[in-house]
């Protein structure tokens, strides 16, 4: 096996030129002047020595060296959360009792783990809004009890 020296591709010694790039270097134009028409694959199976073996297509048109070098990177698309689905969960958090809180901590967590910047600023906002929910929530319980309490000592010990 053989490399190509334009591509860098593996290709078969046989073979007479690169599929990939189509260069053909055993080739020689004996008229300079008429351009020789080359034969362009767009689809070749390599069979290494254990028999097995790989296709490749072409996805596009075959484009030169200085295409690839001077072709704009494409734009990658930033992911993020849906606002409807930020809007629902936050409101589950707010309408849920403790378990929502507690769910909205731990999911919290694993966002700010995430490698994208809006997940992990959407897991900080939930572990914020779900440590203050929690702590209203713990409050809202205190005082309740408190004065369920109270209450029970009223109606049991009249005033004397």
């Amino acid at each position: 096996m053989s490399y190509c020296p334009k591509c860098g591709k593996q290709i078969l010694d046989e073979s007479l030129g690169c599929p990939v790039c189509s260069l053909n270097e055993n080739a020689t134009n004996p008229n300079p002047e008429v351009e020789e028409e080359v034969e362009v694959v767009k689809e070749f199976t390599v069979e290494d020595e254990s028999g097995a073996s790989q296709k490749f297509k072409a996805e596009s048109e075959p484009r030169s060296w200085e295409d690839y070098k001077s072709a704009e990177p494409k734009p990658v698309q930033e992911q993020t959360i849906h606002t409807v689905l930020k809007v629902i969960i936050i409101l589950a958090i707010i309408i849920a009792g403790g378990i929502g809180q507690v769910a909205g901590i731990i999911s919290g967590v694993v966002l700010l783990k995430s490698p994208i910047e809006d997940y992990r600023k959407f897991g900080k906002t939930l572990i914020i809004l779900s440590c203050v929910m929690l702590g209203i929530w713990f409050l809202c319980c205190f005082v309740g009890g408190l004065l369920g309490f109270v209450g029970n000592v009223f109606y049991y010990f009249p005033y004397y």
